[in-house]
């Protein structure tokens, strides 16, 4: 600390010199301090900012330690007031570093801190929204030029049969599951040998699936599987991520793709004869929702899946999967390109993003290079990830440029898909520049029954000559069947519902699928079918639901949620759009703001 005092006395006599000869010197000076100290040249060499960023590197250095022992000491304190010890102490070990780390390395860092204080010139501009449109919307086609392309585009299709595109979403296999186990322990994970037998045998796992807080066992998931490849015998796979277990705070690296390995060479052998095409979700990173989207931490991921999924995709979209961790492929006959995105990029848990949020590991930039290049071959495609970017943890500054892109892009994106939130729903961009409705986002409902669903899986019906969204068939286990059955049972996977018969649509065109918030809003009838199909069938979840909605306190609210939910794309949208104050009873509002503050704002590259 003697070295920092003396440092800045010096500084205090350097930056006070006027006379011009003395002016190399000073920065010479300068130059030597800064390399001496280990800290960035400031851009501005005044008074205040050489001497904060000094400051700010003793207090990294010496404060990183003791913040996190006090982090650590509260939350040992305070969680098991409310979590099961043994969670607790597994988001100790294994998430507290992992923020710690990042925001220590980022709000604690000499360049941020000095900026963020005041005390330094900014280095780069804040980029609003409208800068953004004004950039990326500059050469959109209009709209006389865009039907002249989708006639050209039309041209281009080769192989005009309709085709099927199947989505698994969510499929969480546990492979610890154990049937007997007490499936209402009281921790937030249950089913396994650890939690111990119920005195209620009913309370136990079944054999097929559980309906509390449990994922499946693999068994389930090999006959959706076979399902899928004897009934559906789909054309193409989308595979939206997320296969893991929700047990978060037991997990190893080691063994983390272990359970997508599994799947996908169940996928490979049961339905050999389709196209698969796969992004990983938030829980494939160790810690889950932690991926490094600037560096290369987490690299060991990218090669895993992108080795297990190599037959299935081009050299250039293997070396693309895994150098970024995001990929494109075309399907020539059908003039198709799909593109897989990698949503960590707008995960709030992702808390490598506090190094950075503007766009992280230039995927924007990416995906508008590559519709550019569709656009100019007359070339339609389809989108795909994981987290939809109405999401509660979807940062709304990624989804804002994101639905701006698909904006500018419209007439070539023919379907986007997204899973995640384990529910079956929809969301629809809308246009930062009038407001109309842009894009409807499908989302599918889990595979896993975690938390008390309905296992599930969607088929998209194509048209082949425009490849459009026509229709899509929503599939659901009777899992209290198949358990009644047991070991021996022939699982019925049902067909729960069409798209367009279900809600009365004339197609699924954005025309049509746009038009059902505002029924949601004057249709008690077709919003309570909304709220079954969201809640996947699941009498639990539906129940609890509509006791909300007879609710006199609750009812606007939840109403809102609901039809605010398939009205908007981004959370900040969804928030504006449910009320001032309604989105205070969500307690998912400030720790939003909260995590916001901590990655920081978008800037101008």
């Amino acid at each position: 600390m003697r070295n920092v005092f003396v440092i800045l006395a010096l500084m205090f006599c350097v930056a006070n010199t006027i006379d011009m000869g003395e002016e190399l010197m000073k920065r010479e000076i300068l130059t030597k301090i800064v390399e001496y100290a280990g800290i960035e040249m400031p851009h501005e060499l005044h008074l205040l900012c050489l001497p904060c960023k000094l400051m700010m590197k003793q207090v990294q250095k010496f404060s990183s330690t003791i913040l996190l022992s006090i982090i650590r000491k509260e939350w040992t304190l305070l969680c098991p007031k409310f979590k099961d010890p043994a969670f607790c102490e597994g988001i100790n070990q294994t998430f507290i570093d992992q923020f710690s780390v990042h925001f220590f390395n980022n709000y604690l860092s000499p360049s941020n801190a000095c900026q963020n204080l005041g005390a330094c010139k900014l280095q780069q501009e804040r980029q609003t929204i409208q800068d953004y449109i004004n950039e990326v919307m500059q050469d959109k086609l209009s709209k006389e030029e865009q039907r002249q392309w989708q006639v050209l585009a039309e041209e281009n299709v080769i192989n005009q049969e309709d085709f099927t595109v199947a989505q698994f979403a969510d499929l969480h296999i546990d492979v610890e599951y154990s049937v007997g186990a007490n499936a209402f322990c009281g921790a937030p994970f249950c089913c396994r040998e650890e939690n111990g037998k119920p005195k209620d045998p009913s309370k136990g796992a079944q054999y097929w699936g559980t309906y509390a807080d449990c994922d499946l066992p693999f068994r389930t998931v090999q006959d959706l599987i076979k399902f899928t490849g004897e009934k559906v015998k789909p054309d193409f796979i989308i595979w939206t991520g997320d296969s893991t277990s929700h047990d978060i705070w037991h997990q190893q690296k080691w063994n983390q793709t272990l359970p997508t390995k599994m799947i996908t060479e169940e996928i490979k052998k049961q339905i050999p004869n389709s196209q698969l095409y796969a992004i990983y979700g938030n829980h494939e990173g160790y810690p889950a929702d932690q991926y490094d989207m600037i560096g290369e931490a987490t690299q060991w991921l990218r090669d895993e899946v992108a080795d297990m999924w190599k037959e299935y995709l081009s050299q250039e979209s293997y070396y693309q999967l895994r150098r970024n961790g995001y990929y494109s492929q075309v399907e020539e006959s059908r003039n198709l390109k799909f593109i897989a995105l990698n949503s960590q990029a707008c995960d709030l848990l992702n808390f490598h993003l506090m190094d950075g949020i503007t766009d992280p590991r230039g995927m924007l930039k990416w995906l508008i290079s590559e519709l550019k290049d569709s656009e100019a071959k007359h070339q339609f495609a389809v989108i795909f990830a994981h987290i939809p970017p109405g999401d509660t943890f979807c940062n709304s500054q990624w989804g804002d440029r994101f639905s701006v892109v698909i904006e500018r892009f419209e007439h070539v994106v023919t379907g986007i898909f997204y899973g995640h939130t384990h529910q079956d729903h929809v969301q629809h961009i809308r246009s930062k520049i009038d407001g109309r409705y842009v894009k409807t986002l499908f989302i599918a409902p889990s595979g896993t029954t975690f938390s008390y669903q309905n296992p599930s899986f969607r088929v998209f019906q194509f048209d082949g000559k425009n490849d459009q969204v026509k229709d899509y068939v929503q599939y659901r286990l009777d899992l209290a069947k198949a358990n009644k059955d047991g070991q021996n049972a022939i699982l019925n996977w049902e067909v729960a519902y069409h798209f367009l018969d279900y809600y009365g649509l004339e197609s699924a065109s954005l025309v049509h699928v746009s038009s059902l918030p505002y029924r949601l809003a004057h249709d008690d009838e077709l919003l309570k079918k909304y709220i079954y199909s969201y809640s996947t069938g699941s009498d639990i979840l539906y129940k609890k639901h509509l006791k909300n909605l007879k609710n006199l306190f609750l009812k606007k609210s939840t109403k809102s949620f609901f039809i605010c939910g398939a009205e908007t794309s981004t959370l900040d949208d969804w928030y504006d759009c449910i009320g001032f104050f309604e989105k205070f009873k969500e307690s998912s509002f400030l720790t939003f703001k909260l995590l916001e503050q901590f990655i920081g704002k978008w800037l101008k590259e």
